[in-house]
């Protein structure tokens, strides 16, 4: 009886389902997680035109891209544009452009 008294039944169990566990990381990683920020139609006229002149001329670009636990930069050479899908090819990765945040050109990157 001494084991069921006060936190007793609890510290006896000290099993954990994997639902449960998968439950508590998923809530853990959620925390860190960012909100997508929304540009307005100026940004976003002004990103669109940087990447269609950096694709024109073959420049190498820097973006800055929107991930859901943290931004990061993509550097390249635009190699295609899908205008259907909207979005562009930057090296090996394809990228959505509501994901870019930033554009930063050859002549701005030196």
């Amino acid at each position: 009886m001494k084991k069921l008294t006060g936190n007793g039944l609890w510290e006896s169990s000290r099993m954990m389902l994997f639902e449960h566990r998968d439950a508590i990381l998923e809530k853990q990683g959620e925390k860190h997680k960012q909100t997508h920020p929304l540009l307005d139609e100026q940004q976003m006229q002004w990103i669109i035109e940087k990447i269609s002149t950096a694709y024109r001329n073959k420049e190498p670009i820097q973006l800055q891209v929107y991930g859901e636990y943290g931004n990061y930069a993509v550097n390249g050479r635009i190699s295609r544009i899908n205008t259907l899908n909207e979005r562009l090819l930057v090296g090996d990765a394809w990228i959505n452009l509501v994901d870019i945040l930033e554009v930063e050109t050859a002549e701005t990157c030196d």
